[in-house]
């Protein structure tokens, strides 16, 4: 996100929603923000925050409002000091209706071979939410169950994801990356857990620690963070212990952490996260026992309600409805696209305001239009992407595939 974006919401009397750029919350903020809330029929200025004063994001702003009236309001972001501001870096903004919601810990595993054929619809049905199965390891091992694994729990409503046990003392991190792809690639989507690095000592001889300065592990995780990240559009995740996140620097704080830290308590923060400061996911035990899987299995839970995990996944989470005319016809194609595409909203009158986000809110694109145009792609990454477009007849929100 950058400032001087809005986004809309449709809110209920009664209900108390929030905002914020607050990583504590799922968030990132890369410069000072502030929000400014708007009623979206009026333009009455409803609320205003700017430093929230949090001890890991004292200068996030964070809103918290109770809905007077069922209507849209119209969320302002700026620098503090009213300004705006353009490209990198970006801020990612999460928000949440907290009436009513329950406190729900969402609990998730992570599976390979090991465990053998899973019933997943028995996985599902005692309360699991997602979990990652064992994709590939090295540069020449696919593991046996992924596919059934990643099939079979989608088709029973889990969240699937893919790891990919790395060993970075043998092999670059380009060939390993290219290696993940070519297994799990086609499998990684929005509104799916994340693709992740599982990142640790191997199994046998020294520690990552001996093979690599903090600086040269850095690099190797960074490329193959970045390597994944462009060919799907989606932001890995880094599984690690608390040794191995110390040892590292602290740029690459920008992906999200799973911790290793088996002490059998699925709520408890992990001992130690490095130079991060706060985690998604932890991996609180390895020994256990889950309806339909046979033998141990790794646990894990998320640092978060089911807003932010959406949030994390893609998941459209703003709740913005297509508020168009019925006789009113928009069409974005080629769907999915390579170099170029057409948006055709010859139904709207007037010109309309068209903004492209990434899956991360990151706007990529934005331009003034009237009635149909033909955009140039070929500086999007491969991946999914939201389209907005807004002008006096209402919102439409519209998914565009980039594939390369």
């Amino acid at each position: 996100m950058n400032a001087g974006n809005w986004t809309l919401f449709d809110v209920t009397n009664g209900d108390t929603y929030q905002w914020t750029y607050c990583s504590d919350f799922g968030g990132s903020q890369s410069w000072d923000a502030e929000l400014t809330l708007y009623d979206n029929s009026t333009s009455t200025k409803l609320c205003y925050a700017n430093n929230c004063g949090r001890t890991n994001c004292s200068t996030a702003p964070y809103i918290q409002w109770t809905a007077t009236f069922t209507g849209t309001v119209k969320l302002l972001t700026t620098v503090s000091g009213c300004l705006t501001n353009t490209g990198s870096p970006y801020s990612t903004l999460v928000w949440r209706d907290t009436s009513g919601a329950p406190n729900v810990t969402l609990l998730g595993i992570d599976v390979s071979s090991y465990q053998g054929t899973i019933n997943w619809t028995q996985v599902k049905g005692a309360g699991y939410t997602f979990a990652w199965a064992k994709s590939s390891e090295g540069t020449t091992i696919t593991d046996s169950q992924y596919l059934n694994n990643v099939t079979n729990g989608e088709a029973a409503g889990m969240k699937m994801g893919a790891y990919h046990f790395s060993h970075a003392e043998s092999n670059t991190a380009t060939a390993e990356a290219n290696y993940f792809l070519s297994v799990a690639g086609s499998h990684i989507k929005a509104c799916e857990v994340p693709p992740v690095l599982d990142l640790e000592d191997p199994p046998s001889g020294p520690a990552l620690t001996s093979y690599f300065t903090s600086a040269q592990l850095t690099s190797w995780v960074q490329t193959w963070m970045s390597t994944v990240q462009s060919a799907t559009g989606v932001a890995p995740i880094l599984y690690t212990d608390g040794s191995i996140a110390a040892y590292l620097n602290s740029s690459l704080n920008t992906y999200k952490l799973w911790m290793a830290d088996p002490d059998g308590s699925s709520t408890a923060p992990p001992a130690s996260l490095g130079s991060w400061t706060t985690w998604a996911f932890k991996q609180y035990s390895w020994t256990g026992a889950v309806p339909g899987i046979s033998g141990d299995v790794d646990m894990d839970v998320f640092n978060g309600n089911t807003t932010a995990f959406n949030n994390l996944m893609g998941c459209l989470a703003t709740n913005i409805v297509e508020n168009k005319p019925d006789n009113t016809s928009i069409n974005v194609y080629p769907n999915p696209a390579t170099n170029t595409f057409t948006i055709d909203y010859s139904g709207l009158q007037g010109q309309a305001l068209v903004n492209i986000y990434d899956l991360t809110g990151r706007m990529v694109m934005s331009k003034v239009m009237e009635n149909k145009i033909t955009m140039d792609a070929s500086s999007l990454k491969a991946g999914i992407y939201n389209i907005n477009i807004t002008n006096a007849e209402g919102v439409v929100n519209k998914r565009l595939v980039i594939v390369r």
